[in-house]
């Protein structure tokens, strides 16, 4: 059995307002990407947003004028590195949104290239991540399984799980453009490996 994941990035909610190329009030969704602007020792701060019709871009202001002394530097940071849990966070929070907001930063979509057994000996995922989400393997494991992450260690000890050079490292990264994971059910190992989860479409 084979089976495709893409990994794509969560919707948040979007604002309707005048966009001055469509000239009519339109949806702008966030980019989850920050603008930052630094001067005196002060920061300003935008999540970039596009209409979701032309493109054009408009920034939301975050912060202005705020020293940069007294920012976390956690959060000095994820503004730099365009971290996307903290792009939805303040997406949500910008449009007025509370308890609804996408907490991973990403989802996932699944197709099946060959095969059709949930009950297989053997099964090949790939991870796609075309526009290079900033999501760990763990995570989109964890999610789409339906297991914890240390459940998905387990598995890598046991050798339910195979990853390229044989070391869980690669699931602690970015999940990069293309990544070949194996699950095989062998002696010794979690006979509970959820084949039936990789076949499932459009993950929550």
């Amino acid at each position: 059995m084979n089976v495709e994941w893409i990994v794509v990035r969560s919707e948040t909610p979007s604002i309707k307002r005048p966009c001055q190329r469509c000239g009519s009030a339109k949806p702008f969704g966030s980019t989850g990407k920050f603008r930052l602007n630094a001067n005196g020792g002060q920061l300003d701060a935008w999540l970039i947003y596009r209409c979701k019709d032309c493109g054009s871009r408009w920034n939301r202001t975050m912060f202005e004028r705020r020293p940069v002394g007294s920012l976390q530097p956690e959060l000095l940071e994820a503004l730099q590195g365009n971290d996307q849990r903290l792009a939805n966070t303040f997406a949500c929070k910008l449009a007025g949104v509370s308890g609804a907001c996408p907490d991973t930063g990403f989802g996932l979509e699944s197709r099946l290239v060959s095969g059709v057994s949930a009950h297989a000996e053997k099964a090949v995922l790939t991870l796609l991540n075309p526009n290079r989400v900033e999501a760990r393997g763990d995570r989109v494991l964890a999610m789409g399984l339906g297991l914890s992450r240390s459940g998905l260690a387990t598995m890598v000890k046991q050798g339910s799980l195979k990853v390229p050079l044989s070391t869980a490292k690669v699931l602690k990264r970015r999940v990069p453009e293309q990544l070949v994971i194996e699950f095989v059910r062998s002696a010794g190992s979690d006979e509970t490996v959820p084949f039936g989860r990789l076949l499932a479409i459009n993950l929550p």
